[in-house]
């Protein structure tokens, strides 16, 4: 059994593509801002990881569910 998510400081609302971002596991609002390397085999194999594009996790602060983005969610007050 796991242990249960404690809400996490420092989440923010955010909203993507002129929509609020929405947990879709929790209906949670609340996220975790992560920036991630989106590494493909060939560059890494080659030593050229920072060619490659960096994308956007937010995690969900209730319940951990990552969301994926391309482009950059803005911080909703």
């Amino acid at each position: 059994m796991m242990a249960k998510r404690k809400q996490t400081a420092g989440a923010s609302r955010y909203e993507a593509a002129g929509k609020v971002v929405v947990c879709s596991h929790c209906n949670n609002n609340t996220f975790v801002w992560q920036e991630a390397m989106l590494n493909r085999r060939g560059s890494t194999l080659l030593d050229l990881d920072w060619v490659d594009r960096t994308g956007v996790a937010l995690v969900c602060a209730k319940c951990g569910l990552i969301q994926w983005f391309l482009e950059e969610p803005q911080a909703v007050a």
